[in-house]
């Protein structure tokens, strides 16, 4: 609970970080598209593409920052990494304590394995959670006026997706967030459970408090991002396709075709703005869940 509750607010707060990467993430596929399609005509003007302060200026100036930033999928992104969140962060260092017989013999090996299992369970529970957040942002793109997007936000998208194909739908580039959840969880319990280990458990060079929860976390969301940048890539490509008038027959598909089309280097486009949103937010999530569990009971993290 103290896990889904932090995360759910830090995520809900950084919105337009995680908004204003999708859309940069998409703007090869969009530029690729028919000119009579409405994806065509999301396509920002030359000026906008050559960065990403720029891009996200013509958002605002065009769009406005709540309209076209903050609130596409908002509530969406809070009910999907509060519930994945809940689930690999909340069952994390127990899973790990586990595996281990106690804290003290815990290693970074093991601190990698448990978080990347933790982090798969719980970011395949909230598959459908996740791509209706990334609809609701694709869905932004084609309506830059800001119109709404459709009756019932989340819950509507997700009745949408259902009528495609039911369960299935849902599911829907489960396999890439998967892989991608499992590599961002592992990079963040490597990152901030190690930091706080050699530094405050083992050298004592630092005491457990705010400081190294802060310094945790820009640790962890530097090892989250570059485990987790191409698969982030390839899940946001695929769960929109749909939309942007792509077809893939998969998740491999959809891998194999951006190699083709972009070359490697495409993996790692919107790695700043996925860094700089994952910053902000772990500086909110840690500190927050740590003082959390000290609220209900129980110590930081250890």
């Amino acid at each position: 609970m103290c896990a889904a509750a932090a995360a759910g607010t830090a995520t809900g707060l950084f919105n337009p970080l995680d908004t204003l990467r999708v859309r940069w993430q998409l703007i090869p596929v969009l530029s690729g598209s028919s000119a009579s399609s409405p994806a065509a005509a999301a396509v920002p003007p030359p000026a906008a593409r050559t960065s990403l302060l720029r891009f996200a200026g013509s958002i605002v100036a065009s769009e406005g920052f709540f309209s076209g930033l903050w609130r596409p999928g908002v509530f969406a992104t809070m009910l999907s990494m509060g519930t994945s969140c809940g689930i690999r962060m909340g069952s994390y260092p127990y899973l790990r304590d586990w595996v281990a017989g106690n804290s003290t013999n815990k290693t970074p090996l093991l601190m990698f394995g448990t978080g990347l299992f933790a982090g798969g369970v719980g970011y395949w529970v909230s598959c459908p959670f996740f791509q209706a957040k990334t609809r609701l942002q694709v869905a932004t793109i084609l309506q830059p006026e800001g119109r709404a997007v459709g009756p019932g936000g989340v819950l509507g998208e997700m009745g949408t997706i259902w009528r495609e194909g039911g369960v299935a739908s849902l599911f829907r580039g489960a396999s890439p967030l998967v892989v991608r959840g499992s590599l961002f969880s592992a990079g963040q319990t490597l990152g901030y459970d190690g930091a706080k280990t050699i530094l405050a458990q083992r050298m004592k060079v630092m005491e457990d408090g705010p400081v190294l929860h802060m310094l945790g976390s820009v640790v962890a969301a530097f090892f989250a991002t570059v485990l987790s940048a191409p698969a982030d890539v390839v899940m946001t490509r695929y769960q929109a396709a749909a939309q942007i008038g792509k077809a893939y027959a998969g998740p491999l598909d959809c891998f194999a075709n951006m190699v083709q089309q972009e070359g490697v280097s495409v993996f790692y486009r919107g790695w700043s703005p996925y860094f700089l949103r994952i910053v902000p937010v772990f500086l909110t999530f840690h500190p927050l869940f740590e003082q959390l569990r000290l609220l209900a009971g129980l110590t930081y993290m250890t």
